[in-house]
């Protein structure tokens, strides 16, 4: 694998490498991904890592059951090479209409990557 983000689908698993962004919001910790739109949070940081798996393989569910994720993906910027079972983000700084990032980068954050990996049913 590379160092950007990654999401691969297999049978029976996903595994990804998500970047995700930490900052202080009303006393809590949040950690946000902008290549998915996601977040979890908590009171420290490991609380709030925790809170983005379970929304990721939230996430990773609905949209394997729908069968939605592969336009979720695009729609988002990500980009799969043909016959690879692998979908590539794009660069965090790359994600120019995303507000909610840039007010981020307007803060005090650590970027920190998080692995996930979910079980398909």
């Amino acid at each position: 694998m590379n160092n950007r983000n990654f999401i691969k689908v297999t049978k029976g698993k996903v595994e990804a490498k998500l970047d995700v962004f930490i900052y202080e919001n009303d006393g809590f910790k949040v950690a946000y991904s902008p290549a998915l739109d996601l977040m979890g949070y908590g009171k420290t940081i490991e609380e709030a890592k925790a809170s983005f798996e379970i929304v990721a393989e939230d996430f990773f569910e609905t949209t394997i059951q729908l069968g939605s994720l592969k336009q979720y993906l695009e729609e988002h910027g990500w980009s799969k090479e043909a016959r690879k079972v692998e979908f590539l983000s794009p660069h965090a700084w790359d994600i120019q209409d995303n507000k909610q990032l840039q007010d981020i980068f307007a803060l005090d954050f650590e970027k920190q990557t998080v692995p996930v990996e979910y079980a398909i049913a």
